[in-house]
């Protein structure tokens, strides 16, 4: 239990007391006073030390009152997250809410989660990241269900059901680039590679849903080790390869193969020009085109994709603009409506995929709100 502190009113008293007690105690060695001024005095000194009792009793009083009758203080769980110290009272959560029911005429109902399809003879899609779910992010944002699903797989991985399972059911593709990293066009050549590849196009077949698989993409750059002037590559070597492979996806009869071409062909020598890779019309179901407006300098969509479109129209192929989109600017919106207006018009292209990422430059579809909105007017 604490030490009771007394005030300093109640010292002073106690002080008072002690003085009227020693002056008493003097009282024979004074012959001076007389009998009757000593007994009122002594009357006086009585009656200030009961007022001196009464003080001290209603002071302990008080105290103790206000040490017995104060309430321990209450505190919410919010409260105790929010304190440094840990309170010693009694916790209390505050009483819960009443529930309110919403009556039939307020209930607002909930937004369908099935996007409308293109109704155009143009299929469109997007590569947003190799997820499903920035695939479905990418929908919602276009305001309409897309029909290819694009993804990038490395040599050695799996057919990639996770990613086209979803896609069957609404009757949409997965467009995959594959990419041959770590093997070599010798190797693919000569066989050694034959039983992944077979394994492959065992499981697109098993997935039965559409597949278009455009591997060696842009054999005409010199940026992966697949093209046809990178080593002791040549465009000879990537249309053995090509062929090679085609040939084991036999009876994969949903596999569509996509030769993919970049727009520009680097170096551009006659050595590497596009009609140099071309397999044959019986290894293509679509020729496509790769193509950006990297913004620097600027580049209208005529200048990124008419001389590579001049070239591959006389294959006789459905044309599918395989990865194409805009830098960010101020004129971008203008440059997707443009885009997307001739797409439109030109019965030779089947249709194309917006490479949907913030990468080498803002290519996203939002990277503004025009943007946006020019791309979702473009659409059909």
């Amino acid at each position: 239990m604490n030490n009771f502190r007394k005030p300093k009113v109640v010292k002073k008293l106690l002080v008072t007391v002690l003085l009227a007690m020693i002056f008493l105690g003097a009282q024979p060695a004074v012959a001076a006073t007389s009998l009757s001024t000593a007994q009122t005095l002594r009357q006086k000194i009585q009656s200030q030390m009961d007022a001196v009792r009464a003080k001290i009793a209603e002071q302990i009083g008080s105290t103790r009152t206000t040490r017995t009758v104060s309430q321990p203080r209450t505190y919410t769980r919010q409260q105790l997250s929010d304190s440094n110290t840990t309170p010693t009272q009694v916790v209390q959560d505050p009483a819960p809410a009443p529930v309110v029911q919403a009556s039939p005429t307020t209930t607002q109902s909930q937004p369908t989660a099935t996007l409308p399809s293109s109704s155009s003879s143009k299929m469109w899609g997007a590569y947003t990241g190799n997820t499903a779910s920035s695939f479905t992010s990418f929908e919602q944002l276009a305001g309409k269900q897309a029909d290819v699903h694009a993804v990038f797989m490395g040599w050695g991985d799996s057919f990639p059901n996770d990613l086209a399972s979803p896609l069957k059911s609404n009757g949409q593709s997965i467009l995959i680039f594959w990419e041959q990293y770590g093997t070599s066009l010798d190797q693919i050549i000569d066989g050694s590679q034959d039983s992944y590849i077979k394994e492959f196009a065992n499981e697109a077949k098993s997935y039965g849903g559409q597949v278009l698989l455009a591997p060696f993409h842009e054999m005409n750059g010199d940026w992966d080790p697949w093209g046809g002037t990178v080593g002791s590559n040549t465009p000879q070597k990537v249309i053995q390869a090509w062929q090679h492979m085609h040939d084991l996806f036999a009876g994969a009869g949903n596999v569509k193969f996509v030769w993919a071409v970049n727009n520009d062909s680097v170096p551009d020598t006659s050595e590497n020009s596009i009609k140099n890779y071309y397999p044959g019309s019986s290894y293509v179901d679509y020729v496509g085109i790769d193509g950006f407006n990297f913004g620097s300098p600027w580049q209208t969509y005529d200048q990124v994709f008419s001389s590579a479109l001049s070239q591959v129209k006389g294959y006789g192929k459905p044309i599918l603009l395989s990865s194409m989109a805009s830098a960010a600017g101020s004129a971008k919106a203008a440059w997707i409506s443009d885009a997307l207006l001739k797409i439109y018009s030109d019965s030779s292209i089947k249709g194309f995929i917006w490479f949907n990422e913030n990468k080498e430059e803002n290519w996203l579809i939002n990277s503004d709100s025009a943007s946006l909105q020019a791309f979702k007017d473009g659409i059909k």
